[in-house]
Order: C-alpha cells, then sequence, then structure tokens
C-alpha cells in the first residue's frame, strides 16, 4: 500500500507544503470566477463603491497577526503530529468551501441555497451508497455528536419506550446525548479485550430490559474499535430494538470494500482491513441508522458530519417548520428534517467537489483509508519487536494504543513509565521529534486488555495512543512510522 498513486500526491497540499503552486493558481481561479460572477450580477447597477481599494492597512497589520499566530500553532498536517484525529484536507475541499463561502448560501431552506443543497442531496445519496443503503434519506450535520443527537431524537419519538444501550468505550457524547433527550433508562455495555461491546453482556441487558436503541460502533474514537455488528444484528431480529452505527469515525472505512459501482469487492480481493473489520463493513448496510462524518477518514476539513437513515419514516419524528422559509414545497428543504437550522451550503461544496475528484469507493477515499490502516498495522508489528513496549490490541482500524512496562508488573509502574514517554512525545513538549496522544483505560477494561498486569489499587491504565489518519504514513516505505519506532526504541533506553 506504499507504492506511488497520483491521486494521493496530486489532490493535497502535502506535509511541506509541496503543492503550494497549483493550490495558489487554482483559488486565484475560484476568486477571478466569482468576482466575474459578482460584476456581471445586475450588470446595469452603477458601483456602490467611488474606487477600488488595493490596500487596507489596519486589516493587512490584522491579517499578519493572525498569520504570526497561526505559525505557533502545531503542525497537525504533518506525519510527525499523530496524536488526534486531524487530517490534512484534500485541495478539492479548500476550493469546494472557498468558491461558496464567498456568496455564504445557508442550506436550512432551498431559497437560502438553491445550488449548495443540490449539491448536499448528491453527496448524501453518494454517502447512502457508500454505507450499503439501497433507499433512504440523510443530510450533512456539523458533526458526528450531533448528527448523533438527532438520530436519538428521531428514535425516541418514533417508539418512546424502552432503554438505550452502548457500550462502555462509546463516545463521551452519548451519556450527554440521553441527559439531553431526557432518556433516563440507559446503559453502558461491558467490553471484551479487544474494546468491543461484548455481545453475551447486551443479551443480558436485553432480557432484563427492551431497548429503545443499541448504538453499535464503528470505530470508537478511543481505540478505533469495530464492535461485532453482526452479533448484534442477530439480537435486533430477535429482539426488534432500532440498530444505530455511530461510525462517525471508522464509516468511511467502507469505501475500501466497494467498486466504482458501489457494490461490495469479491471476498477473495484483499482490501487492507482484518478479516473482522471486513465482515463488519459489509453488514453495515443492514443497520437502521449511520453517524459517518466526512471530516474523519472523508478527507473533509471540519465541521462536516453526516446522518443516513435506511427508512424515511423517521423524517416524520424530526419535521419542523418556519412560516418564512419553507415556501418551495417541490424542491428539498433540507432543514425541515434536520436538527440544526442555518448549515453553510459551503461546506456541502466542499464534499461536493472532493467526492468528483476522489469518490468515496476504492478508486478515491478508499486509497487513503487503506494507507492509513496499513500505517497502523506495519507500526503494531514493529512495536511488538521492541520488548520494552505492549500493544494493547491489534489495531481494527488506523489507531494503535500501547503501554511502556514498568519496573514492576503493576499498572502503577506501567503508568510512570509510560507518562515518562508521553511527556516528552506530547504537544506540551518541547520540539517533540513526534506528538502522540493518550489513552486513559478505567481500571475494568485494563483488566481484560492488560491482564499480565497487578492492579491491587483499582487505577486506570495510562496508555500510548497513535492516530495514523493521515495516509502520509503509509507512504515511502513506511518512512515515518519507522522513524517513530526508532524514536520510541531510543525513548525507550
Amino acid at each position: 500500500m506504499t507504492e506511488f498513486d497520483p491521486k494521493l500526491f496530486d489532490n493535497f497540499l502535502g506535509p511541506k507544503g509541496e503543492n503550494h503552486d497549483l493550490l495558489k493558481r487554482l483559488v486565484n481561479r475560484a476568486l477571478d470566477r466569482h468576482s466575474r460572477w459578482r460584476a456581471a450580477s445586475y450588470a446595469d447597477d452603477e458601483t456602490l463603491y467611488p474606487s477600488a481599494r488595493e490596500t487596507a492597512p489596519a486589516l493587512e497589520k490584522a491579517l499578519d497577526r493572525l498569520l504570526d499566530r497561526a505559525e505557533e500553532s502545531v503542525p497537525y498536517f504533518h506525519p510527525r503530529y499523530a496524536a488526534q484525529m486531524l487530517k490534512d484536507p484534500a485541495i478539492p475541499t479548500v476550493l469546494g468551501y472557498l468558491a461558496f463561502m464567498l456568496a455564504n448560501p445557508n442550506n436550512h431552506a432551498y431559497e437560502g441555497g438553491p445550488v449548495t443543497t443540490e449539491m448536499e442531496t448528491e453527496v448524501t445519496d453518494l454517502l447512502l451508497r457508500m454505507v450499503g443503503f439501497e433507499e433512504g434519506w440523510g443530510h450533512l450535520a456539523s458533526g458526528g455528536s450531533l448528527a448523533n443527537l438527532e438520530a436519538l431524537w428521531a428514535i425516541r419519538d418514533s417508539r418512546e419506550e424502552g432503554a438505550v444501550y452502548f457500550s462502555e468505550v462509546s463516545h463521551y457524547s452519548w451519556k450527554r446525548i440521553c441527559a439531553i433527550l431526557r432518556i433516563e433508562e440507559y446503559a453502558e455495555i461491558e467490553c471484551d479485550a479487544d474494546f468491543r461491546i461484548d455481545a453475551t453482556k447486551l443479551a443480558d441487558a436485553l432480557e432484563r430490559k427492551p431497548a429503545m436503541a443499541v448504538v453499535v460502533n464503528l470505530g470508537s474514537t478511543g481505540t478505533g474499535s469495530v464492535d461485532d455488528l453482526e452479533a448484534v444484528l442477530a439480537l435486533r431480529d430477535r429482539y426488534g430494538f432500532h440498530l444505530h452505527v455511530d461510525a462517525a469515525y471508522g464509516g468511511f472505512a467502507r469505501a475500501a470494500l466497494i467498486d466504482g459501482d458501489y457494490r461490495l469487492v469479491p471476498e477473495s480481493e484483499d482490501v487492507g482491513v482484518s478479516a473482522h473489520t471486513r465482515r463488519q463493513l459489509a453488514a453495515l448496510g443492514r443497520a437502521d441508522s449511520i453517524t459517518v462524518d466526512p471530516h474523519k477518514l472523508g478527507l473533509i476539513s471540519y465541521g462536516a458530519g453526516a446522518v443516513v437513515y435506511r427508512h424515511e419514516r423517521l423524517r416524520r419524528a424530526v419535521l419542523n417548520t418556519a412560516p418564512y422559509t419553507y415556501h418551495k414545497k417541490d424542491k428539498p428543504n433540507i432543514g425541515m428534517f434536520s436538527l440544526e437550522g442555518s448549515r453553510p451550503g459551503a461546506m456541502a461544496a466542499a464534499c461536493w467537489l472532493t467526492y468528483q475528484v476522489l469518490p468515496p469507493n476504492r478508486a478515491g477515499v478508499g486509497l487513503a483509508v487503506r494507507a492509513s490502516i496499513a500505517a497502523a498495522r506495519e507500526f503494531r508489528e514493529l512495536i511488538e519487536e521492541i520488548e520494552e513496549y505492549v500493544p494493547l490490541h491489534a489495531p481494527d482500524l488506523d489507531i494503535v494504543c500501547f503501554y511502556r512496562r514498568g519496573a514492576e508488573s503493576t499498572v502503577a509502574s506501567a503508568n510512570e513509565a509510560t507518562l515518562a514517554i508521553y511527556e516528552r512525545l506530547s504537544v506540551e513538549a518541547k520540539d517533540p521529534p513526534f506528538v502522540l496522544s493518550k489513552f486513559v483505560a478505567p481500571a475494568s477494561i485494563a483488566a481484560k486488555a492488560a491482564p499480565e498486569l497487578d492492579n491491587p489499587s483499582g487505577e486506570p491504565l495510562s496508555a500510548l495512543r497513535v492516530v495514523f489518519m493521515k495516509h502520509w504514513h503509509a507512504l515511502d516505505e513506511f518512512r515515518y512510522v519507522r522513524e517513530l519506532i526508532d524514536v520510541l526504541r531510543r525513548t525507550a533506553r
């Protein structure tokens, strides 16, 4: 997965700004076209400006201050930054957003953004095909948390009773969402040693209390773990709950499995993911609703989330209207069926242009996804060769967590040794060669994931966490993966 592919180079600015001239030329093209459009609109109107301005001293000084502060930030775009889910956005994303940000359409109602509303509809249709829904509906959102909130709101108001179950490593927003929606009956289900929901424990909970909804993780934000969707689907067929998949992080990994017609490739064909992950991705289209974020593995900048539903009946549960907006009854008014009001049409344009060039299938987004997962798997193999480190799991996607062995075989000793490494490789360290993040596993989970460690005081286990979301990590024979391994080896001495 490290071979040269033009799509992984031509469509990104690059970690050292390699495509600066290309982006500059295309940005100028977008600005020139937009200015010509402004000049041609109501062409007979005289200008309101006494003269054109070529300088603006106050603005230029403020811009310089802003750019100075920007250079003080963390180089999130570089493969040496592997701490959080920060993807280097594709050039089409930047151009699509810029081209429509200049006019500032609002996709709440069709009248506020006719062109970008149609683009959003086309993008949603692509997402439906990518996840495996033969029909259904959905829309873009500002992020996964809001998309999850809307989905559970629709489920609650269409079902009205039953508990909500999700795993103990699910995104922190789920408990907050239940509080917002006044859903008092919810429970976190235990995970197994691979940080996946324990289907047996879930079945026990379902026997005790019927479910309104069960949430499955397709890429937990801590470890990237992919729940056993197949097992939960079998439970849904038995108990009849609504199955929502929180695939905000990992949903776009399905792009690696589908061809140009959005059909699953033959099982005999290598798609670069584990057998477990492949089975769950293949089964994704059997879920009832899915959160999937373009701004994670989908190459788009923040904030571009999305929620898609297999059935249109849930539209009625979230229907809202206003006397001054939804007048085009024969046109798509997305805001009538979404939690958010005003939404930037520019983000729909960013997604649309990106997926024209890099479609959400194996020939587009799938290339970058496979590269990221390949880097994580390569790292997992190499870190096992260093005696001082212990991986907590095999990567389902592109996150790997591991800890540093301590002087004693205890959680406390491992934490001390691990945090010493983290202090030298965190965002707060001085000139760190790499920037990693930290994952804290509660004692109950640590006992399963790291059973070799005694934990008499019952404290959480701190692990180092590497996010290989940037496909750059797989290029040049995994150069940066190998450099990170060398740094970890030296740091452990």
